[in-house]
């Protein structure tokens, strides 16, 4: 089966009207002056001796995809990379090439493989490729495009881990480069932030850091900095295509000279819009957040049946999730716990039950579906068929389960069968890492800062708890007095999470491993070392691969 992610690089292939017989030579405009190249051709230089007898090359590009610098020392590889004219100056980005490492990684803003025949452009089924996008570390935009490529029958799974550590390495690089100016800036947007939940941006004559609704207004950066530039004060009231209202306009000073401003817009009422000129058509759920978006989408399922189950890990908001869904209706809201049957007796619960399914102008959730015993099961069931139902009206009877039990077929078949096949799943918050950090930051007065490695961590951690674990990591961020978190408050073991959470099987083993003989021989490394068999050279290389402390 092929993968999703790949069936939408084809689609956007084929209506980029992309060739799949043949790979064109589209020159772009090659630069080694970029700071992103300048910063990133040195790690990947010293990277490249570790990686002879490979048989891989590394390519890195510019933001439109254009091919910047490649390396390979396999004689194979690089012709057969010649003639399939990946070749500097050209450009591989994904409305030209079609599906590829590079391409895709550009267009979706995420690390993705390629292999073979998942290539859309036939000539390039011979090949496997990892890409990652490489991000600015102050304003976060994609600054250039890191791959690995092999062919396929030397391709390897370490691939898109390495990928991924040099990519990082890249960024540390070139978080190291910033520029007092921009660091300036970024403390003036995170404080704006925090104070607002509108539409922030902090804008000078190079650089642009904006929150999401900032984004989705497809605001012209260099024309509102000429404007400031005239006048801080004349840019109040100033009213955008997108319907909002600049309301605050913060200049920003060095030495008595005007270097930036903070820009504040709020939505005006609809009969206030002024827009004089049209504006390019865009997908408004692009820079939704992706709580936002779910909650739309349970919705909208919810208003084409009256029975449905929601599927999702423990802690990932399922309830949540159908009381904001139904927020804003005239359905009232019940709830019945199935993991209290014990608590209030099997013969009690099945009352409250049967009293609820009864009132058809209610929303009944069942929550905890899979902690019944097949006996309350089969009893439910039986109240469920004698449930009155009404044809055409909406969501009446929901139940929440946890995936592994759905996804194992734990539940039994005389309660699955009382609900439609249609069923809701609830991503993970490893999968809204968005939210996660907006949890984090967005949070007013009491709230330490984070710095810019522990909002990385948080992106990069995979919340096995979702929602709870995050509520938890939340009040002991509170409850510490400092005014910013660095990684080195972090607690170890969370920490540890998130550099597990990238790991294979056979790493994760070795991780653990390590950290045991560690524990077991109080932290002397060199004790550890030999237990484990290793030279502690080895050890302190698997130390930092690992980020164990």
């Amino acid at each position: 089966m092929v993968r999703t992610e790949i069936v939408e690089s084809w689609r956007r292939s084929r209506l980029n009207g992309v060739d799949p017989d043949r790979v064109p030579c589209v020159e772009g405009e090659p630069s080694l002056d970029s700071r992103t190249a300048r910063v990133a051709i040195p790690v990947l230089t010293s990277m490249a001796d570790v990686l002879i007898g490979a048989n891989t090359s590394l390519l890195l590009s510019a933001p439109d995809g254009t091919l910047l610098w490649r390396w390979d020392e396999d004689s194979l590889l690089r012709s057969r990379l010649n003639r399939s004219s990946v070749v500097i100056g050209t450009r591989w980005s994904e409305d030209v090439i079609g599906t590829n490492g590079l391409g895709t990684a550009l267009e979706t803003a995420r690390a993705v493989t390629v292999n073979g025949t998942e290539h859309f452009n036939e000539a390039l089924h011979d090949f496997a490729c990892a890409g990652a996008p490489i991000r600015h570390p102050v304003t976060h935009r994609v600054t250039g495009v890191l791959s690995v490529t092999s062919l396929v029958e030397h391709a390897s799974s370490l691939m898109a881990p390495t990928l991924l550590r040099l990519a990082h390495d890249i960024e540390e690089e070139l978080y190291g480069e910033t520029s007092m100016h921009e660091r300036q800036m970024l403390r003036h947007f995170l404080a704006e932030r925090r104070r607002t939940r509108s539409a922030v941006v902090v804008v000078s004559a190079d650089v642009v850091i904006a929150n999401s609704l900032a984004t989705s207004m497809d605001l012209d950066h260099s024309a509102l900095w000429q404007r400031i530039e005239g006048g801080p004060d004349d840019v109040i009231g100033l009213e955008l295509s997108s319907g909002s209202r600049v309301t605050v306009c913060r200049p920003v000073h060095r030495g008595g000279v005007l270097v930036g401003a903070v820009v504040v817009a709020e939505e005006m009422p609809a009969s206030a819009v002024v827009r004089p000129t049209p504006t390019r058509a865009r997908d408004p759920r692009r820079q939704e957040r992706p709580w936002i978006r779910v909650v739309a989408q349970l919705r909208s399922t919810a208003s084409t049946t009256d029975r449905l189950l929601v599927v999702g890990e423990h802690g990932t908001g399922k309830r949540a999730a159908l009381r904001a869904a139904v927020a804003d209706s005239d359905i009232a809201y019940r709830e019945l716990d199935c993991a209290t049957v014990d608590e209030v007796g099997h013969e009690q619960w099945l009352a409250d039950a049967r009293a609820l399914v009864e009132h058809v102008d209610e929303l009944l959730v069942l929550a905890h579906l899979d902690d019944l015993d097949d006996r309350t099961c089969r009893a439910l069931a039986t109240i469920l068929d004698r449930a009155p139902r009404i044809d055409g009206s909406d969501l009446r009877l929901a139940a929440t389960v946890s995936a592994a039990a759905f996804h194992s077929d734990l539940l039994p078949r005389v309660i699955l069968d009382q609900f439609p096949p249609l069923t809701f799943e609830i991503p993970p918050l490893r999968k809204r890492t968005d939210d996660a950090l907006t949890r984090l930051v967005d949070q007013g007065v009491g709230m330490p800062r984070l710095s810019h490695e522990v909002i990385q961590a948080v992106q990069r951690h995979p919340w096995p708890g979702n929602h709870r674990q995050l509520e938890e990591f939340r009040r002991w961020l509170v409850r510490q007095n400092r005014p910013v978190v660095t990684t080195a408050d972090l607690p170890p073991a969370w920490l540890h999470e998130v550099t597990r959470g990238h790991l294979t099987a056979m790493q994760a083993a070795e991780s653990d491993a390590i950290a045991t003989a560690l524990r077991e021989h109080g932290g002397n490394k060199a004790a550890a070392a030999t237990a484990l068999g290793i030279s502690r050279s080895s050890l302190y290389r698997k130390l930092r691969e690992y980020r164990l402390r």
